[in-house]
């Protein structure tokens, strides 16, 4: 019988973060309009963004985040979109910028970052084995991309980067599986992954993981628990 490439994902050595050691509770910022600081949050709290949405963050007077996970297109890419964000983000900062998935060099990537001045403290690639290594410890299920329809959103990947960096609890908000758009715009961005990304998040919730949704619409359609304060 033909041995598949998930039979040896366990034993895969565990992708290294470049990160200093992390406790406590993060808000993950995701880009929907429906963004809102959840019950409790205050200056202690970690800040995750993705993409984009850390301009939603400083409408809300939050400081740089402590990582910002940005797709490799925005970086790179010769697309419309990727230009308008490019433009977006032109100037600003994260302590800690990670980018999946990313297959060539350092040096490109960090020649990328200097196209619209990103600055960061520390800066890390992911290749798509060590997504997938992560996507395993944290949902249990194998995962590699075969295409757009099968990828898992930059935003989905965020929830389980702070969980997997050791943030506890993890609080998302500012996500939608069916609402289109951006909080900082008008465009009506589609969501093309939101059936795998459900698919990941309630299997998280299943194993356990101190993962809340803020928004109720979103905590209904992802299985998260609602956030309501509930601090270990």
């Amino acid at each position: 019988m033909k041995t598949t490439l998930s039979h040896f994902l366990p034993t895969f050595s565990k992708p290294i973060l470049r990160l200093p050691r992390v406790t406590g509770p993060a808000l993950v910022m995701g880009s929907a309009p429906n963004f809102r600081l959840p019950e409790g949050h205050d200056a202690d709290w970690a800040l995750v963004t993705v993409n984009a949405s850390q301009l939603l963050a400083e409408t809300f007077g939050l400081p740089v985040p402590h990582i910002a996970l940005i797709r490799r297109g925005i970086l790179v890419g010769e697309g419309e979109q990727d230009f308008y964000k490019r433009d977006l983000l032109k100037g600003r900062q994260a302590k800690h910028l990670i980018i999946p998935i990313w297959p060539d060099v350092e040096d490109k990537l960090k020649a990328g970052c200097r196209t619209f001045d990103y600055r960061y403290d520390t800066l890390q690639a992911l290749t798509k084995w060590q997504l997938a290594n992560i996507v395993w410890r944290l949902s249990g299920k194998y995962h590699v991309s075969r295409g757009w329809h099968r990828k898992i959103s930059t935003g989905a990947f965020a929830i389980m980067l702070a969980r997997f960096a050791g943030f506890a609890p993890v609080v998302v908000s500012g996500f939608s599986l069916s609402q289109a758009g951006h909080g900082y715009d008008t465009r009506n961005a589609f969501r093309y992954h939101a059936d795998e990304d459900a698919d990941l998040l309630r299997r998280m919730v299943r194993r356990g993981e101190p993962i809340y949704a803020e928004d109720r619409d979103f905590a209904a359609e992802s299985g998260l628990p609602l956030w309501q304060g509930q601090m270990p």
